[in-house]
């Protein structure tokens, strides 16, 4: 009797703590979730003082399939004072010479062609650099080469940005994955990224909260220069979060925003594509730190599977209650989740008990390949461990103080 008394205790210990942080959670997203802000919802109004001049840097790298139509999008933006620079970095199929096609007859298109990489710098990281070097705008927005715009899409964020007086603002995409297993894993990751950025707490100052993403940084040139721009990220793998880190922490306003479906991205093709394309950044996302890896792997499995489990091998009512709950909040999470970015229907929450592992799996694997292999493999580069982590721009090295508000209206 003691011994089973014993283990319904430790089961209860176990599941506790996941449900008491799902509910903390719920609480504050509940909020963010029924009043978060959508792009489709912002007037196209130019600010009082007219339309700030605006360039679009856009790296690209072997994108034939998808630069040629990202482009034409970009160029049939309505923004009246719009420049896009797009930086074919070393390519060996065609990108180089589409984007060429496509400056005829668009005074709007810049093109750059990079054939060699620095020593020093990621690639990417490189070419959004040089695109930042060539551009004349007062914004910078920083995108890929496989996102696609609305045509009124920029005018409506720089209007955002201007109205609340914002520094850098972040769009999220929608996320296209025609797939169920796909929609589930990426709203999976999706969730526990956002989690990670705290969204919730970027009007409070002071905060842990940032915000970075590739597919929308726009960011306002004077606080892109005072940052060091991708200079200071120049050996950073995740450099679209980094550069939202350390806007934040510098002092610059920072927000974010639904893109509301006009803006839209591809992430992956297919569900197992979407697990290796996490296999390149994940050990990176834990900032080379093998504790911290594993550390994460072993709470996105407690957090995401441990609840179900112990819901069904308990046998206290009152354990099986908590772990019942333990369990439906994060569903019902990933299921809003994956409706309102993925244009899921709902169902895809179900696999969250066995999505959360399969992250935690990539994340081991991703650190054991970068341990075994001594660094990573980044398009055709290879970039030493030591390297990584000796340059590595760590949040701990960036104190909150410094984070500021959304500045009120």
């Amino acid at each position: 009797m003691s011994g089973k008394v014993s283990l319904e205790a430790v089961l209860f210990v176990l599941t506790l703590g996941p449900a008491l942080v799902w509910t903390i959670v719920a609480l504050r997203l509940l909020p963010l979730v029924r009043h978060f802000p959508r792009l489709t919802d912002v007037a196209a109004e130019p600010p009082p003082e007219g339309w700030p001049s605006l360039s679009v840097i856009v790296p690209s790298r072997n994108e034939e399939q998808a630069v040629e139509a990202a482009t034409r999008a970009l160029l049939a933006q309505e923004y009246p004072s719009l420049e896009i620079v797009a930086v074919d970095d070393r390519s060996t199929d065609a990108t180089g010479r589409l984007l060429d096609a496509l400056t005829e007859g668009n005074e709007r298109l810049v093109v750059r062609h990079l054939s060699a990489l620095p020593g020093g710098w990621l690639g990417k990281n490189h070419a959004m650099a040089v695109g930042a070097q060539s551009a004349r705008g007062e914004w910078l927005l920083f995108t890929d080469a496989d996102v696609f715009f609305a045509p009124d899409a920029l005018k409506r964020a720089v209007a955002f940005a201007c109205r609340h007086r914002l520094g850098h603002l972040v769009a999220f995409p929608h996320l296209i994955a025609p797939g169920f297993l796909e929609r589930s894993f990426v709203a999976t990751f999706s969730v526990f990224a956002n989690l990670a950025f705290r969204v919730w707490e970027l009007q409070r100052p002071g905060t842990r909260a940032f915000v970075g993403m590739g597919a929308f940084n726009l960011v306002r040139r004077e606080a892109y220069i005072a940052v060091g721009g991708h200079r200071a990220l120049a050996f950073e793998v995740v450099d679209d979060v980094k550069l939202g880190l350390i806007l934040r922490r510098s002092g610059v306003p920072q927000g974010a925003i639904d893109s509301g479906g006009l803006v839209r991205l591809r992430w992956q093709p297919g569900f197992l594509a979407s697990l290796k394309g996490l296999l390149k950044n994940a050990f990176a996302a834990a900032e080379w730190s093998t504790p911290r890896a594993v550390g994460g792997a072993v709470a996105l499995s407690v957090f995401s599977a441990a609840p179900p489990v112990i819901a069904l091998c308990a046998t206290s009512p009152v354990t099986r209650a908590v772990a019942g709950w333990a369990t439906i909040v994060p569903m019902l999470m990933l299921a809003g989740f994956a409706r309102r970015a993925l244009g899921g229907t709902g169902v895809e929450g179900v696999l969250f008990p066995l999505c959360g592992p399969l992250l935690s799996a990539v994340l081991l694997a991703s650190t054991a390949s970068c341990l075994w292999r001594g660094g990573i493999v980044w398009r055709s580069t290879f970039y030493p461990l030591a390297e990584l982590r000796r340059t590595c721009i760590r949040e701990g090295d960036w104190p909150t103080s410094g984070a500021v508000g959304w500045p009120a209206l």
